[in-house]
């Protein structure tokens, strides 16, 4: 039976049902090849970084489908690697869950990109030293007189920055790129709650 089947594959038994879904829609063609190697060469740089970039995730959170097919990567590239699972095994489990087609990408990626992922995984967690944000203080103005005209009377805010480093960061932007902004942070943040919340998502990405 499938169940069988699965049970002797090398994915973790709490990680099977998300893989199994995921497999179930690359067989009902709910996802294209070209898509889909997209997906595996964002999962092995998210692996090999230690994150996703905000670009990737924004273009990822548009497909669910696309979303389920990263993150099960993602568990499947990392699950072998941390197994030190042979090329060999690797490839007839993979084509035991997925269509031919995408189980040959993805083999490839494991086969080209085991050592590097080993590394990633052995070494320590990459981090930045850059300053953390301490304070932030704003304010509006609004020109009253100046040689542009369509400056005059029109709102704009003035953002100081106190970093961690003691760095003091001062710039102006005009509303409608204020608004921008918020527009984005509040977009990237739903991202990231949505990724937490998901079921698939691998915790130690």
């Amino acid at each position: 039976s499938q169940n069988e089947v699965w049970q002797g594959l090398f994915i973790e038994r709490n990680k099977v049902k998300q893989i199994r879904g995921m497999c179930r829609t690359l067989a009902d063609e709910k996802l294209s090849l070209k898509v889909f190697k997209k997906t595996v060469v964002h999962a092995v740089q998210a692996l090999s970084e230690g994150g996703i970039p905000s670009e990737v995730g924004e273009a990822l959170g548009e497909s669910k489908v696309a979303m389920n097919a990263f993150l099960g990567n993602c568990i499947i590239l990392q699950t072998a690697v941390r197994q030190n699972l042979e090329e060999k095994k690797f490839s007839k489990d993979v084509n035991l869950m997925m269509p031919k087609e995408f189980a040959t990408v993805l083999t490839a990626a494991y086969k080209n990109r085991r050592e590097m992922l080993r590394d990633s995984f052995s070494g320590p967690s990459p981090s930045l030293d850059l300053p953390s944000l301490q304070s932030m203080r704003w304010r509006v103005d609004v020109t009253i007189s100046t040689t542009s005209l369509s400056r005059v009377f029109r709102p704009t805010v003035i953002l100081s920055l106190t970093l961690s480093n003691g760095d003091i960061r001062t710039f102006e932007v005009s509303i409608e790129k204020f608004n921008e902004l918020r527009y984005n942070v509040a977009k990237l943040l739903k991202l990231t709650l949505d990724l937490e919340k998901h079921p698939m998502l691998v915790r130690d990405l």
